[in-house]
């Protein structure tokens, strides 16, 4: 399960995570959740990171992505299960460099999916 880096507060914003899930950077959007963003580097995504309940089928999302070398970019629709509530939200995934140190990441974007009208042009 994962930890409570983030506490009971829902994960949205910019990550760029290596193909094993370990983040790299990130940008999470509201309020404190930026401060605490740079703490984020160097922990697993699915493990230590993730605050909702159903975090293993995110991870089948991105391990499916990360399956497709021809797949540039990808978006979905993914309903993120906390405790409290579910919370429904589109998820952004485009492959972003090959080199030594970093052979392979992978940008995620989760955003609300009421708030989704600037990303209605994405690639699916």
């Amino acid at each position: 399960m994962s930890s409570l880096i983030l506490g009971p507060q829902k994960l949205f914003g910019l990550l760029e995570l290596d193909l094993q899930g370990t983040v790299i950077f990130s940008k999470l959007e509201g309020d404190e959740k930026l401060a605490i963003a740079a703490d984020l580097v160097g922990r697993n995504f699915f493990s230590e990171v993730a605050t909702f309940l159903n975090v293993a089928e995110f991870r089948q999302h991105f391990e499916s992505f990360e399956n497709n070398p021809h797949s540039g970019s990808s978006s979905f629709m993914f309903n993120c299960d906390y405790e409290d509530s579910a919370v429904p939200v589109k998820v952004l995934l485009a492959r972003l460099r090959e080199d030594t140190k970093y052979p392979g990441s992978v940008l995620v974007y989760i955003k609300k999916a009421d708030q989704c009208s600037s990303m209605a042009g994405s690639v699916r």
